[in-house]
């Protein structure tokens, strides 16, 4: 309430921290992160029953901002953990190929490559009612991406 009150203050707009609340704070982020999400995220992206994760990225060159907010990344990250999560077959897959990539070293980041460990971890869905779900969404799916590499459907 504070910083909120530091920003008013700034533009000229009386706001007293210690004597106003806004109920349902929490709420009222989810509301507009929803709104926000809503604007660049096509839901009906989410819905495709087929994926290619077998499809590697051009990795010789990186997308402007613009190239990757018109793949839609969060339909895309909703669409390869529904897809991952929906069977149990792929959930063992899944964490087959990071027991075996961190034993084999197959996982490797940076320049020169180094190998990495990663954690054995399963994607998270988002939730409509929690705010930061696409944020843990999106950061997990980062976090496992050298993992779609071996992955095939």
């Amino acid at each position: 309430m504070q910083e909120l009150g530091i920003l008013l203050n700034s533009r000229d707009i009386s706001f007293d921290a210690e004597d106003r609340c806004i109920m349902c704070f929490p709420h009222v982020v989810n509301i507009c992160c929803q709104h926000i999400i809503k604007e660049f995220t096509n839901i009906e992206l989410a819905d495709i029953e087929e994926i290619r994760l077998t499809t590697l990225p051009n990795l010789t060159n990186t997308p402007s901002y613009e190239d990757a907010v018109k793949r839609d990344p969060v339909a895309c990250g909703r669409n390869v953990v529904r897809i991952l999560q929906s069977s149990g077959q792929r959930r063992d897959a899944f964490n087959d190929i990071i027991k075996d990539g961190n034993t084999k070293g197959w996982f490797r980041v940076g320049d020169p490559p180094q190998v990495i460990q990663l954690r054995p971890l399963q994607l998270l869905h988002d939730v409509k009612t929690r705010w930061d779900s696409v944020y843990f969404m999106i950061r997990r799916l980062r976090e496992l991406r050298p993992v779609s590499y071996y992955f095939s459907t």
